[in-house]
């Protein structure tokens, strides 16, 4: 008898802790808990700011004039072509 009210628990707690997870899927799936409104675009003194600093960039292109930068040269045929690639159905029987 003993066996039997055992299982009924071992039962009804299993029970209880999936009802518990589909209740908790549901929550986060139905949007019933609502979300806080999400602001993500940055201040305007923040704008202004990063909108000067980016006007007083200086790109510094003089490596490109390098000795070495010049010597390097292309291996291979530009444009590259596509290669053999695995079999059409991988999942066929070979």
């Amino acid at each position: 008898m003993s066996q039997t009210i055992k299982s009924d628990s071992e039962n009804l707690f299993i029970g209880l802790i999936i009802f518990a997870g589909l209740a908790m899927a549901y929550l986060f799936y139905s949007n019933l808990v609502p979300a806080a409104p999400s602001d993500f675009s940055a201040p305007t003194s923040a704008r202004a700011e990063i909108a000067s600093e980016i006007e007083t960039i200086n790109l510094d292109f003089s490596v490109l004039d390098h000795i070495l930068f010049k010597q390097l040269k292309v291996f291979g045929t530009i444009p590259v072509s596509s290669g053999q690639t695995g079999r059409e159905n991988p999942f066929a029987p070979f």
